[in-house]
Parts: structure tokens; sequence; C-alpha cells
């Protein structure tokens, strides 16, 4: 059979007694049997135009919509039922698109940026003490003397803690507060997504803004101890990682909050 070069139903090429939607690319997922329908609305062997302002989730096959009714899908979205996941070409679920990860990892850019200056501002007091130790050891260096490290060593350890807790305070404020007013944070909303609950559309609350935070707090704390730190180093890459294969393309800590990030309507 003749591949199409147009999107429209089409002859199905395994199974004759039905037809197949072809999205001008690749044969899809959707089928349906045959059925007698008039000339003119029949969209066997041609393509059909979806009306501006046509809901692209709502749209149905003329022979089981009837009349008037809207056409098949725009090329390249799919029309699951309400709680299923398909790919013909982009990823949904209850009508949302899912947010690519491309998308998401420059969220995540965007926002460490942001959450890192406002810590290291905060840590400034805890940060004076390491950077008056390293400049002594660099002079000592520079004039021909024996360096200090054991100085140095000493203030970094002594900051770390401090300068840990700030972060993790700052980063649990930041998200917490962004995802419940606005369910997204700077990062997301400049890339045009948003957080929202896998059963239903919708805000989420702060308890769960704050278990989507569990991991990134699990990993800050196992990077304290120099024999979980490893633990806490893979933890931290596995964690945005997962949602590349995943099939709702969730990351590990939408699993844990049984949230999606989607695009913005």
């Amino acid at each position: 059979m003749t591949t199409p070069t147009a999107a429209g139903w089409y002859d199905d090429p395994d199974v004759p007694e039905q037809l197949r939607y072809f999205d001008g690319v690749v044969w899809t997922a959707h089928t349906t049997p045959r059925k007698s329908v008039t000339a003119a609305s029949s969209t066997i062997g041609r393509s059909i135009d979806v009306p501006v302002g046509t809901d692209r989730g709502a749209w149905q096959h003329p022979s089981q919509a009837g009349p008037g009714a809207a056409g098949p899908p725009p090329q390249g979205w799919a029309s699951p039922p309400p709680g299923a996941w398909q790919q013909p070409g982009v990823l949904r679920h209850d009508g949302d698109v899912l947010a690519p990860w491309w998308r998401r990892l420059l969220a995540r850019v965007v926002d460490s940026f942001v959450t890192s200056l406002l810590a290291a501002l905060l840590s400034l007091p805890f940060l004076g003490p390491v950077l008056d130790a390293f400049d002594a050891l660099v002079a000592d260096a520079v004039n021909g003397g024996t360096p200090d490290q054991t100085a140095f060593q000493d203030a970094l350890v002594q900051a770390i803690v401090p300068i840990t807790v700030i972060s993790l305070i700052v980063g649990l404020v930041y998200e917490t507060a962004f995802l419940v007013w606005r369910s997204a944070t700077p990062g997301k909303m400049l890339l045009g997504t948003v957080v929202r609950p896998v059963k239903a559309p919708g805000p989420i609350s702060a308890a769960v803004a704050l278990r989507r935070q569990a991991i990134a707090i699990t990993t800050a704390l196992l990077g304290l101890n120099a024999v979980l730190s490893f633990l806490g180093l893979v933890l931290s890459v596995l964690d945005p990682a997962w949602l590349l294969w995943d099939p709702k393309r969730q990351a590990l800590h939408d699993k844990v909050a049984d949230t999606v990030v989607v695009l913005k309507r």
C-alpha cells in the first residue's frame, strides 16, 4: 500500500476491516471500524483542518460524533481517553501536554541560579572566615612561606553545615511558595510549564510541594557524610534522569509527590 502524503483517515494497511489515522508522518494508534458516511463528511483519503479554537483534546471521528463534529487531531497530537497515556508525537494526559525534558532542565538551571545567589548572600557571615583563610593560604604561597592548609580546612568544615542548612531552607521556601502560589517557579514560568497533580488538573498543596523536595533534601544531607556522599551523588543524578525514560515524564521527585509537569495552557 502506498504511504499517504497528507494527514487523514485511510484504509488500515494491516486490518482491511477498519480505518487508521495517518498524521502526515507516521501511522498512529487511532483506528475506527468502517462505517458508511456521506461523501461530503468522508475523511478517507484527505486531510481535515481543525477549526480555530477547537479543543484539540476533545476531537471525535465524524462517524462517531455525527455531522458538524470536530475532525481528527492536529498533526502530532494524541487523543487518548481520560487517564490514558499515548505518544504519537507528544505525551498527553487529561488534555495537558507533558513538558519535554529540555524545558524542565532549563527551568531547573534558572531556579538553581536564583536560589544559589540567594543562599550565597545569606551565607556571607559564614563564608567570611573561609575567604580569610584562603587569602592567608595564597599569601603564604606567594611570599615563599609554608601554606597553612589546616586553618583553611578547619574554616571550610565549620562553614559547610550552616551553608548547607541555609541552602536547604532557601530551596524549600522558594519552591513551596511559588508552586502553591503560581503552580510554577520563576524558571518554570519562563519556560511555560506548570506543576499539577497526576489525578486531576489544578494547583498543588503545600504538603505536595514539600514532598517534591524530599529527594533534594535527602541528597544534601547525604552529602554531609563522607561515606554516604556517593549515594547522594547517584541519587541527585538519577532523580532528573528518570524522566528521560518514564512513560509519564516524571522525575523521581514527581513520583514521590504524585505530580507531573505540563505545558501551560
